[in-house]
């Protein structure tokens, strides 16, 4: 079924012109591994098996970043979407910690990477805030508090913010971080394109996939073949017709971002938040000082294929929106909204990616960063793929298998 994963005026893609095209595949080839996505998922994970000296072939159907990638908030957190002290008692101690610190690691991957491309994607450190307004999770909050603490990390318990209008929350220093998640894509993919081990093709799409024991055999929208050691699917949401573990829910996410406010000049805005409340809601800030509050998930259905059923749901959702950020944010008068977008996302039962090699599919594996902290769980699925498609499965796979127990 066709599923449109963006819908209205988009952000990322609106404030940054197209810098480079791809062909499209026009003759037959073979590479070591072929990556189907071109994403920030695709991106990061060529990116690592280029590394390893590698060659690389990426492809996208569409436009290289303008599919679920145009539509990312884009917040770097050392946090996943549920809490630690409900994720020690799914997976333990030793294991939601050593998740935390994969997080950490890859904020510090994506720096060195944006370093190597020459800063050009406005990746920023930042605090991170998790907050909420909700008298009766204050309880909660602090249990959170307590436990991130006795895990080792460095908080604050807060019960104010001079920006934001908040009732308590979890300071975290500086293990945090935003970007552009577009820009990001686009200059890692112009790097890659220059490497003499990496080919990168839009507009082509695998129609069909055969399985080897020793290659996988794919056949375009244009009936060329591309003969891969290893598959690797980077597509997210279209990744799921290859997966029969049915662990993972669709959602549509909503996003506002206003024109440029010169009042926040006055006022610190160097941490990103989310709060506690179920659906989070997310909100950071752009270089040029806009407000950016995405949020309001709402669970796919059927309906969502009406376009006017989804027009009504979205002006609803973006009211909601706009109501909140005038809940949050008391100290900058007049604004307006700008850009009101919104896309598909997808979530497993845990909050985390899946990475993994694809049950009846020799040779195939997939980076599914699935969830609210996408961009790192990418990263981390790609550092532990460059192996994995040499048969060196890093233990830290177990937590993220297809087949898991949540």
């Amino acid at each position: 079924m066709y599923m449109q994963l963006t819908n209205g005026n988009i952000f990322w893609t609106k404030k940054s012109e197209i810098k480079n095209t791809y062909p499209y595949l026009t003759k037959d080839i073979s590479c070591d591994v072929l990556v189907v996505g071109g994403g920030i998922t695709g991106a990061i994970t060529a990116y690592y098996l280029a590394k390893e000296g590698m060659n690389v072939v990426v492809v996208e159907k569409n436009i290289i970043g303008y599919g679920s990638t145009s539509i990312s908030t884009a917040l770097l957190e050392y946090s996943v979407d549920i809490d630690l002290y409900k994720l020690e008692k799914m997976l333990g101690n030793n294991n939601s910690k050593r998740i935390y610190q994969l997080c950490l690691d890859a904020i510090n991957d994506i720096e060195n990477i944006d370093k190597e491309l020459g800063k050009k994607s406005d990746f920023r450190k930042k605090d991170t805030i998790y907050f909420t307004n909700k008298l009766m999770q204050k309880s909660s909050m602090v249990r959170e508090y307590e436990t991130r603490k006795k895990a080792g990390f460095d908080v604050d318990f807060i019960e104010q913010n001079a920006t934001i209008n908040i009732n308590c929350g979890i300071l975290t220093k500086n293990l945090a971080a935003d970007i552009d998640p577009y820009k990001f894509t686009s200059e890692l993919f112009e790097y890659l394109n220059k490497l003499d081990n990496v080919k990168v093709f839009e507009n082509t799409e695998v129609k069909d996939i055969k399985c080897n024991y020793d290659n996988v055999v794919c056949i375009t929208n244009n009936k060329f073949k591309i003969k891969a050691g290893k598959l690797v699917f980077a597509s997210g949401i279209e990744t799921l017709q290859h997966i029969k573990t049915n662990i993972v829910n669709l959602y549509k996410t909503f996003n506002i971002i206003t024109k440029p406010l010169p009042q926040l000049n006055k006022l610190d805005t160097s941490f990103i938040m989310k709060d506690m409340c179920e659906p989070h809601h997310y909100i950071r800030f752009t270089k040029d000082n806009r407000i950016i509050l995405g949020g309001e998930d709402v669970k796919m259905c059927s309906k969502m294929s009406d376009g006017k059923y989804l027009k009504n749901i979205s002006k609803d959702k973006y009211a909601k929106l706009n109501s909140c950020l005038n809940k949050l944010f008391h100290n900058i008068g007049n604004y307006e909204i700008e850009f009101a977008f919104n896309g598909t996302f997808a979530n497993t039962s845990d909050s985390l990616p899946i990475i993994d090699e694809i049950e009846d599919m020799p040779n195939c594996f997939c980076n599914l960063g699935y969830g609210g902290n996408g961009i790192l769980f990418s990263m981390i699925g790609a550092k532990m793929l460059k192996d994995a498609v040499k048969g060196l499965y890093n233990k830290d796979m177990k937590m993220f298998k297809i087949k898991r127990n949540v």
